[in-house]
């Protein structure tokens, strides 16, 4: 892994927190835009209501009557990408993408530097990527900005960071939660931005009404202590419960330290005991609860353990049913 691949992985474990999880790279594109026309939205239309194999078959007429059409070529670029009524071809995606982007759309160019980066239906370019990832930001395109950001900030330098700070700001301006999440630990940090409790707590609470899983560990524990916000214990439990439902370890930790202590919600051992289970099958141990473990007598024990399979069937359930069958990285 080098040049911009790299970089994309430094930063995202540059922002990453002891106490969350690591800000995911390279997040899906939304679904292409189509321009007007007199096949528009019959194509765009079937495929936003699944209907993919009359979309594609709308979007190959328009780009018969109109070899200029690139919102078109983005759309098949996107159901062969996807595999969406059919096969998945990779190949094909990135020759539609191509097409697209020499025509000048951003979705297609955003599109077509993930397949770089990748190396999905194509060779891998790293330089031709990050000049696609420049362009589409520059267009204002959300996700390219976001992961340009990710970029800059791994190269260490006051400029870039710059730089970086306003790509995020385009990206969290565009609702996109994971450049809320970064610009809430930059102002916790204080790398690029003046350090700023409040701010970060202001950020880190967008992030999580748009279900980042990271931020809303984060901001339960700034609520738990204070910091930035208000305190508010019972509103710190209610993030951690449902972080821990989605299968993070850290939450799953904090919330059976809460379930011990009784600290914003009921003590319950056998709750407490279970989530130390859960967290500890992710490989997150706790020297503290482990004695709580061991002061179990066999019934209690039992219980946490039926307790705790419960849990870990739950949040694999909750990740199959969040997570789309082929992301898009």
């Amino acid at each position: 892994m080098n040049g911009l691949r790299r970089a994309l992985v430094l930063a995202g474990l540059v922002l990453a927190q002891a106490a969350a999880a690591q800000i995911p790279t390279l997040p899906s594109a939304p679904a292409p835009a189509t321009t007007a026309g007199p096949n528009a939205d019959l194509a765009y239309g079937a495929y936003q209501t699944g209907h993919y194999r009359r979309a594609q078959e709308e979007a190959l007429k328009r780009v018969e009557a109109n070899h200029n059409d690139a919102a078109a070529m983005t759309l098949l670029g996107e159901i062969y990408r996807q595999g969406l009524g059919i096969a998945p071809d990779q190949k094909a995606a990135t020759e539609w993408y191509e097409r697209a982007a020499a025509l000048g759309d951003i979705n297609a160019a955003y599109a077509l530097a993930l397949a770089l980066l990748e190396g999905r239906g194509t060779q891998p370019d790293d330089t031709r990527a990050g000049m696609l990832l420049e362009r589409a930001a520059k267009a204002g395109h959300p996700f390219a900005n976001y992961n340009l950001a990710l970029a800059l900030l791994a190269t260490g330098q006051s400029t870039d960071a710059q730089r970086a700070i306003a790509s995020l700001q385009i990206a969290a301006d565009a609702d996109i939660g994971e450049a809320q999440y970064a610009l809430g630990i930059l102002h916790r940090q204080g790398r690029g931005v003046e350090q700023d409790e409040t701010k970060a707590a202001e950020w880190m609470a967008k992030a999580v009404r748009n279900g980042v899983v990271a931020a809303e560990v984060e901001y339960a524990i700034m609520l738990f202590n204070g910091v930035g916000v208000a305190k508010n214990e019972t509103g710190a439990a209610k993030l951690f419960l449902r972080a821990a439902y989605k299968g993070n370890a850290i939450a799953q930790n904090r919330l059976a330290r809460l379930y011990q202590a009784g600290r914003g919600i009921n003590p319950d051992t056998a709750e407490a005991a279970a989530w130390h289970l859960a967290a500890r099958a992710q490989g997150l141990n706790d020297e503290t609860l482990d004695k709580l473990i061991d002061g179990l007598t066999p019934e209690q024990l039992n219980r946490a353990a039926q307790l705790a399979a419960q849990r870990i069937e739950s949040t694999s359930l909750t990740t199959a049913l969040t997570t789309p069958s082929q992301p898009s990285k």
